[in-house]
Order: structure tokens, then C-alpha cells, then sequence
């Protein structure tokens, strides 16, 4: 009897999943990279009694890692485009944690400022890096996921940063059973300089990991699959052959600007978190130093939901409407309104934590609009993502610079002298103001066509 002719169906293969180990890595090295950076926020009046400094010379000290930040950005955006992630952002990675050590042989203010500024310069180059690796790496259709997911991690380390410095230098004790005897010490407090040498260990760590498993490009990478390279170039658009950046027409493109400008104001803000609000805390909420890094991280967390969500909803508005309106700006707008509005809700409560409760929704609001800076400034970038990134976070890290010697001249009460009791209530007003105006410039800003086409043409744009 004949048997009946078998057919079998050959299925397609799967895409491989490189795209997101690479993004993974990513946010790993933002996670080590803020756990380091921000680690002086919970530590700032610790090191300030032991140095003798005052306020407004740890107002410096702050603001000196964001000087080097923002400087540094073109530079090593330039390098990072020049070279390619792979061996610059390992180069970032090894130097930055070398310099977090060094903090912690300072003895005085000099000393504190100048390794606080190399530190600045080292990781200057980690998220121009960051952003042209995504270009590269993951199509248009989900880049805010992966900038959200970056944003997100980010401000995962900045919370780790904060508490596990807070919890170390003052240690934990358990109260003793008998009322009269002394509190069980389950950990002894450890010094500031050790625990920012103990912060430099992770970033080594990375970057010989990262040096070894990443590649620049998905096409180089021996673990992409046909079907994912193609994935990953569905919808990317062709660059060209590469050229020298248009620096003129970038810089007199009005949403050049107002992109610098958002990213500016969204940093001063954000940069709070890693410089006084500890500080704050302790003086006008009256938390102990260990409360204060933990209430610090609550903010922080709400930035790594916002991270995500912004990313999943700007995506969702981008697959629904197509329209850059929608999905960048319109979500750029009611991010910042939003967090002004439980920031001042915030000023009217008087206890600690429901105060940082509202705050932590702010912050929740503020963190939506990361993705959308992000995505906006990759794809109005063409094949310049480096550099113009490098620029746009240079702005972004100026006014992280500023936003420390601005509050500690507020809370001073307009002054550069020290006084004996500081308004640290104001820092809320700072905050409320500067996230407004990010807002406007949400309201003014264009998303769509590039940063050196004409304006006619970038109206045309869908």
C-alpha cells in the first residue's frame, strides 16, 4: 500500500537575543556608575565635619564632578564615536573606578575637588556611548524602552548609592533586650574613604567583562543570528557614509536648544537626589544620617518605574499615532507638569514621610519624560548620535554643576557666607521652579526632522 506523501513546513528561524544582553550590560554599568557617583550624597555632612568644610565649600565639592561631567561630554562622545563603544566605555569604565578610590585618600578641600572632578571627566563618556550603542544595537520601534530601561537603572544605582553608603558609615545596631544595656551591634560603622574604595571594585569587574563579550556592531557579534541582525535593521534608517559633524547648522537649530534646555533643568533636577536632599532631610525633616540615605532612595526608586513606564508608553503612543507630537512631546509636557504639581502638594506637608512620598511620585512623573529627551535627541541626531548626545547631556550635567551652589546659596538666605541655621526648606521652591521650566521647553520644542535640517522641512516631517 502506498504511504501517504509526508510535507513538512521548515519554520523560520528565531532572532537571537543579543540585543537585549547588550542593553543589559548597559544598565548594569549605569547601576555601578551612579551607585559611585552618588555614595557622597549620604556622606556629604559626614565628610564635612571630618574636613571642616562649609557648606558652601561642599556646595563646590558637589558641583565639581558635574563640571568635569559636562565638559567632558563631547570630547569623550567624539572618542566613543571615534573608537567605538566596546574599547571606550571600557577605557570610561577602568578610569572612573580608579578615581572613586582616590576620593577616598583626600584631606582637604583641594584634594576632595580635584578628585571629584576627575571623576566627573571619567564618566563623561557613558552615555553618549549608551545612546550610540542603542542606535546601533535596537530598532526606532523600541528605543524608549531601552532609554527608559537605562534611565531606570540609573537611578538604581543612585538609590543604592545613597543607602548603602548611609547604612555603612553609621552602621546598624539592633536594641538590647534589657532596657538598661547597651544596642547589639549587628555592623560597625565603617569609614567614607573605605566604602567609596569598596564602590571602585564593581566597575572593574565590568569593564573586563564587557571588553571581552561586546561588539560594535550587531553584524561582528558571533551569538546574532541572520533573523535578528535583520530585526535589529528593520526600521533603522541608512546614515551614509560618515562626516565631520555640522556643528554650525546643529547649533543655530532652535531645537538643538530647547533639547539642551529640557535636558538642563530635568538634571538640576534629578541632581538634587545626589547632593542635598540627604542633607536636607536631616536639617528641615529632622532624620537621622542612615534615615536620611534611605528616604533618599525612595525617589530614586520611583525614577526606575517612571524609567520604564515613559519608555513603555511613549513605545505604545509611537505604535498607535506614528506622530512624534504624541508619543515625544505631548508625554515630555505632562511629565514635568505632573511633578510640579505633587512637588508643591509636598511643600504643605510637614512630616518626613509623607513628604517624600509625594515627592517620590514627582519624581515617578519627572523620570517619564528620560525617555523621551532620549529618543528625541537619538533621532534627531542622523549618524551624529555621539557627539550631539555628548552635547545635549553636556547642558544636562551644566546645570547639574549649578544646581548644588544654587541651593546652598538659597539656603543660605542669598548668601556665599556661612550662617549659623540655613533654610534647607527652600530646596522644595528650587526644585518646583526649575521643573517648570524644563516643562516650557517640552512646550516649545519640535520633535520631529533632524537638528540641522531647516524648520520648513522639520514641519513636513510626520
Amino acid at each position: 500500500m502506498t504511504q501517504p506523501t509526508q510535507f513538512t513546513i521548515e519554520q523560520e528561524p528565531q532572532p537571537s537575543r543579543v540585543r537585549y544582553c547588550v542593553l543589559g550590560w548597559l544598565c548594569v554599568a549605569a547601576t555601578i556608575a551612579y551607585i559611585s557617583r552618588n555614595s557622597i550624597s549620604a556622606a556629604e555632612s559626614t565628610i564635612r565635619g571630618e574636613l571642616q568644610l562649609t557648606v558652601q565649600q561642599m556646595g563646590w565639592v558637589l558641583s565639581a564632578f558635574f563640571w568635569g561631567y559636562a565638559l567632558a561630554q563631547i570630547p569623550t562622545g567624539w572618542l566613543g564615536q571615534r573608537w567605538g563603544t566596546r574599547r571606550a566605555l571600557t577605557l570610561y569604565a577602568v578610569v572612573w573606578s580608579l578615581a572613586a578610590a582616590v576620593m577616598g585618600l583626600t584631606g582637604g578641600l583641594v584634594s576632595l575637588l580635584l578628585a571629584r572632578l576627575l571623576f566627573g571627566i571619567a564618566q563623561a563618556g557613558i552615555f553618549p556611548c549608551c545612546a550610540n550603542t542603542i542606535a546601533r544595537w535596537v530598532p526606532t520601534s523600541r528605543r524608549a524602552v531601552a532609554s527608559g530601561a537605562l534611565t531606570s537603572f540609573m537611578s538604581i544605582g543612585g538609590a543604592l548609592g545613597a543607602a548603602l553608603t548611609g547604612i555603612l558609615i553609621s552602621g546598624i545596631t539592633w536594641p538590647a533586650e534589657a532596657s538598661d544595656a547597651p544596642p547589639q551591634v549587628w555592623l560597625s560603622p565603617i569609614s567614607w574613604r573605605i566604602v567609596f574604595a569598596l564602590f571602585a571594585l564593581p566597575g572593574l569587574a565590568w569593564a573586563v567583562g564587557f571588553y571581552l563579550w561586546f561588539r560594535d556592531e550587531p553584524a561582528q557579534h558571533s551569538e546574532v543570528n541572520a533573523a535578528e541582525l535583520e530585526l535589529i535593521h528593520s526600521d533603522l534608517p541608512a546614515t551614509g557614509p560618515a562626516s565631520a559633524t555640522p556643528w554650525l547648522a546643529i547649533l543655530s537649530n532652535r531645537d538643538m536648544w530647547l533639547v539642551c534646555g529640557q535636558q538642563f533643568f530635568r538634571a538640576a533636577g534629578y541632581v538634587i537626589f545626589a547632593t542635598w536632599f540627604p542633607t536636607y532631610l536631616q536639617e528641615a525633616r529632622g532624620v537621622s544620617t542612615s534615615m536620611s540615605g534611605v528616604l533618599t532612595g525612595v525617589p530614586l526608586i520611583s525614577f526606575v518605574v517612571g524609567g520604564v513606564l515613559g519608555g513603555l508608553i511613549v513605545d505604545s503612543l509611537w505604535q498607535r499615532t506614528r506622530s512624534r507630537r504624541v508619543s515625544r512631546q505631548a508625554v515630555g509636557v505632562a511629565s514635568m507638569l505632573g511633578c510640579a504639581l505633587f512637588l508643591a502638594a509636598a511643600w504643605f506637608v510637614q512630616g518626613a514621610v509623607p513628604a517624600v512620598a509625594l515627592i517620590a511620585v514627582a519624581s515617578l512623573f519627572a523620570s517619564l519624560a528620560g525617555a523621551c529627551g532620549y529618543v528625541v535627541t537619538i533621532e534627531k541626531s542622523g549618524q551624529f548620535v555621539g557627539p550631539v548626545f555628548g552635547a545635549m547631556n553636556m547642558s544636562g550635567n551644566f546645570g547639574a554643576a549649578l544646581c548644588p551652589i544654587v541651593i546652598a546659596f538659597v539656603a543660605n538666605r542669598g548668601s556665599f557666607a556661612e550662617i549659623e541655621s540655613p533654610d534647607w526648606d527652600s530646596v522644595l521652591l528650587v526644585f518646583i521652579v526649575i521643573t517648570l521650566a524644563a516643562a516650557v521647553c517640552w512646550m516649545l520644542l519640535n520633535p520631529n526632522g533632524t537638528f540641522f535640517e531647516s524648520p520648513s522641512k522639520t514641519e513636513k516631517t510626520a
